[in-house]
């Protein structure tokens, strides 16, 4: 039993170090490096966009095409590619929704993502992202012929979201940061079923990042703020950084789309995007204030 023992031994070091020489033991071949999604547009020309195809103004369809703030930033930030591909890539719209707009990054189904995503610590644990390209607020949008109303007079109230939004999860932290009575979340499938159920009296609110409630609603003809029938509240219960997805752990592809946005940043290309989209004279203005890109010092 002991010779046994041994030999066994003996042979599980030969293997060892045979696998060592030859790169075929297990922790050689999670070291081994994957192929960058960057060497995969190089090869193919094209780069396959998740895109959400409806909330305005991120992305949405006006007259049968693709339109809003995320569509053109995905549109400049592929032209700008071509500096860190070689070749200006083939853009390839694919519509995500709030349930794929994750998953489809991290199994490949798409290079990158633009679905008005808030980069959230549970979200960076599942893909990574750019650089913060756009910013918001939450607050919760409701009907002003009721009364002016502010965060706290919704505690205990019923709250609307759309389906794998992460403003539940932020909404009911905030309420119990302040000591408040938890609302009760009611789920909708789209944003403007959500503001329906608002305006018909099934929930006494609506929320998710006000530009997106506001410009949802005001397509649907019901007036936001003065001289309207419905308002957001003033204070907001939670900021909204948005961030490009993309597959984890890829620092090559990650850094060629963060310089491609710095390069939109430093040519004043991404101001012009942006006043389109959220400047004066938009359907919902949101001013950048301090917000700010700020690009990698080249060295």
């Amino acid at each position: 039993m002991k010779r046994l023992a041994f030999i066994t031994a003996i042979t599980a070091c030969l293997l060892f170090v045979i696998g060592c020489k030859t790169g075929t033991t297990n922790q050689g071949s999670a070291a081994a490096k994957t192929e960058s999604v960057l060497d995969k547009i190089k090869a193919s020309g094209k780069l396959i966009v998740g895109m959400g195809m409806e909330a305005a103004p991120f992305g949405f369809r006006e007259n049968e095409e693709l339109v809003g703030f995320d569509v053109d930033i995905a549109r400049a930030v592929g032209k700008q590619l071509a500096a860190y591909v070689g070749v200006e890539p083939e853009l390839q719209f694919k519509a995500v929704s709030d349930e794929t707009r994750i998953s489809w990054v991290q199994s490949g189904e798409v290079h990158m993502s633009l679905c008005h995503t808030n980069n959230t610590r549970k979200r960076d644990a599942n893909i990574d992202f750019s650089v913060p390209y756009g910013w918001d607020g939450k607050g919760v949008l409701y009907d002003i012929r009721k009364g002016k109303k502010d965060l706290k007079d919704f505690a205990g109230k019923a709250i609307g979201i759309k389906r794998s939004s992460s403003s539940e999860g932020e909404i009911k932290a905030y309420f119990e940061a302040q000591g408040w009575a938890a609302p009760v979340i009611k789920q909708f499938d789209n944003h403007a079923a959500g503001i329906k159920g608002l305006v018909d009296g099934q929930v006494d609110g609506f929320t998710d990042d006000n530009s997106i409630i506001i410009n949802t609603a005001m397509k649907m003809n019901f007036k936001v703020g003065p001289k309207g029938i419905l308002a957001v509240t003033a204070t907001p219960y939670s900021p909204a950084y948005f961030g490009i997805g993309v597959p984890e752990n890829d620092s090559d592809w990650r850094d060629a789309v963060n310089y491609s946005l710095h390069d939109l940043w430093k040519s004043g290309e991404f101001q012009k995007i942006y006043d389109k989209w959220f400047g004066e004279k938009s359907m919902c203005p949101l001013p950048l204030g301090k917000n700010r890109m700020e690009p990698f010092v080249k060295g």
